[in-house]
């Protein structure tokens, strides 16, 4: 129950029970989580595992709850709901664990009861609260305290918060100034709002298409980054179907190449290996989308480094390699006649250059006439 009858303006500090307090769905944090367990036991699962729910309940069961931060909460629609907190859903975690309120996980509730037991302090049954009628009078505060503030959301994070800013605020407005006013909010670039958009939209999909299922994919062990990443690689987008990185709406994306994306950057084997492995690969695997070949030996092998040899990029790499290797010389005979104390060791390394020359020419050589 309120202490208060009326929601107050939000410069106004309201205590409210902890039972009167819920936690956000719609929070940008929580939209990686499992969807296969309830909301709440994802959350607090979440927050012991990834947030320092722990840490923050010994600070509390030593210290005290510190006041001087309230939670900002929704009000909510009908008599008799709950508030929805919208920031600080961490504090409210740790305090409900504390006071017994939530039962934690199995595994975390031999460690949750230690803290309970060592406490000092009594555990919050209310909580400070800043009182907000909607949702969209928050939003923008979230953006400064986790995007440019000191508690950074995750790229998945930010992602769906800027999608909500975009539903939220600029829904009628021409797509290029949509990227334009969301970059302003954040403190960014325009391309960065829109390639973080495309990202979460291809994801999306591919919940949608039940890839995460079929694929054996745990969402909370997605690496959003890698769909980012992917995006600055011309090939993968065109690949994809989509008509350039800041294709947000993508009309044309190919859902079978989509899903096999997935499957090759997210889903593991039975040693918890995924086929891209580092991110560093996936700067061949724009290479390998190019050749249907290449991609073949992909499905086939699973392996990166057998299925790049397939494309272009040895090749590629090769040209790079003697380009390199001929500009090094040509600077090292230039260097000749302004050395004054020339010495056996560096005849013999020019030597060895010229044998290593020699082989490689001969190796280029045979394998022409071989072909």
């Amino acid at each position: 129950m309120v202490t208060k009858s009326k929601a107050p303006a939000p410069a106004s500090v309201v205590n409210i029970k902890t039972t009167e307090l819920i936690f956000d769905p719609e929070n940008p944090r929580f939209y990686r989580l499992n969807s296969q367990h309830s909301m709440v036991e994802n959350i607090i699962e979440d927050m012991l595992d990834q947030e320092g729910a722990q840490d923050l309940m010994l600070s509390i069961g030593q210290k005290g709850y510190f006041a001087g931060e309230p939670l900002l909460v929704i009000s909510p629609k009908k008599k008799g709901e709950a508030f929805t907190v919208v920031e600080g859903n961490r504090r409210l975690a740790a305090v409900k664990l504390l006071n017994g309120e939530i039962v934690p996980p199995k595994k975390r509730q031999r460690s949750v009861a230690i803290i309970q037991g060592e406490a000092i302090e009594p555990a919050p049954t209310e909580l400070p609260c800043l009182v907000y009628e909607n949702r969209r009078d928050v939003l923008r505060y979230l953006g400064y305290r986790h995007i440019t503030g000191i508690q950074e959301w995750d790229a998945l994070s930010k992602a769906r918060y800027l999608k909500e800013l975009r539903d939220e605020f600029y829904p009628n407005i021409d797509e290029s100034e949509q990227f334009k006013n969301l970059a302003k909010d954040i403190g960014s670039k325009a391309d960065y709002v829109a390639k973080l958009l495309t990202a979460l939209n291809l994801y999306e999909k591919s919940k949608d298409n039940n890839n995460f299922h079929g694929l054996k994919i745990d969402p909370a062990d997605i690496e959003f980054s890698y769909i980012t990443t992917a995006l600055g690689y011309k090939n993968i987008p065109d690949w994809l179907g989509l008509a350039t990185p800041k294709d947000v709406e993508m009309p044309g994306v190919k859902m079978d190449n989509l899903a096999k994306m997935f499957g090759w950057f997210f889903a593991k084997d039975q040693h918890g290996r995924t086929i891209i492995g580092e991110s560093r690969n996936i700067s061949d695997l724009a290479a390998i989308v190019t050749s249907d070949k290449a991609i073949a030996a992909l499905e086939e092998t699973g392996s990166i480094s057998t299925a790049y040899l397939y494309t272009d990029g040895p090749n590629e790499a090769l040209e790079k390699s003697l380009q390199e290797a001929l500009a090094k010389i040509q600077i090292a005979w230039r260097m000749v006649p302004d050395a004054k104390h020339l010495t056996s060791s560096h005849e013999d390394l020019a030597n060895e250059i010229f044998d290593h020359g020699k082989t490689l020419r001969n190796s280029i050589r045979d394998k022409l006439e071989d072909q």
